[in-house]
């Protein structure tokens, strides 16, 4: 922490004293350990599957919140489209999602908000008013093989460094 300050100074930058602290992810309480939120990121210190120690990031609760209400909102105020033009415009938002979120160590995350979206369409769907209601099977099919909506995938992985 001494030295930082002097190495931003360099290049005209300073950090604020409020906000900047040394953080120890090894540090236990409550059995679990210590995590912080950036950049809409949760970083905490994890296990790798030949059990090195690796900082990994997931979605931020809040941040999957909001997107999913945002969506769920976009979907709910735009129901009255074609579904092939709800879709398209659907799949703008995972497309910006995932590049962003699709981080290694992420995919469950990503996971979670694509089915949260597919669950709210279906659900904004059903709510559009006549008298014909999709059920599951019938709207699976629809967007999965008329009108697929993209699925989650990868986008920064650390192994393509």
């Amino acid at each position: 922490m001494a030295v930082l300050p002097r190495r931003f100074a360099k290049y005209g930058l300073t950090l604020h004293p409020e906000k900047t602290k040394l953080i120890d992810l090894n540090d236990k309480r409550g059995g679990k350990g210590r995590s912080f939120d950036f950049l809409g990121f949760t970083h905490f210190l994890s296990k790798s599957l030949k059990g090195n120690k690796v900082l990994k990031r997931k979605t931020s609760s809040k941040r999957l919140t909001r997107a999913i209400m945002n969506v769920s909102n976009f979907i709910q105020k735009n129901r009255h489209m074609k579904l092939r033009d709800l879709i398209a415009a659907l799949n703008v938002k995972l497309r910006g999602h995932y590049n962003y979120y699709g981080v290694t160590f992420n995919s469950r995350s990503l996971v979670s908000f694509y089915e949260t979206v597919r669950y709210r369409l279906f659900k904004w769907l059903n709510r559009r008013g006549g008298k014909v209601k999709l059920d599951w099977k019938r709207f699976s099919e629809q967007v999965e093989k008329w009108n697929p909506l993209l699925r989650p995938y990868i986008k920064h992985s650390y192994l393509s460094l």
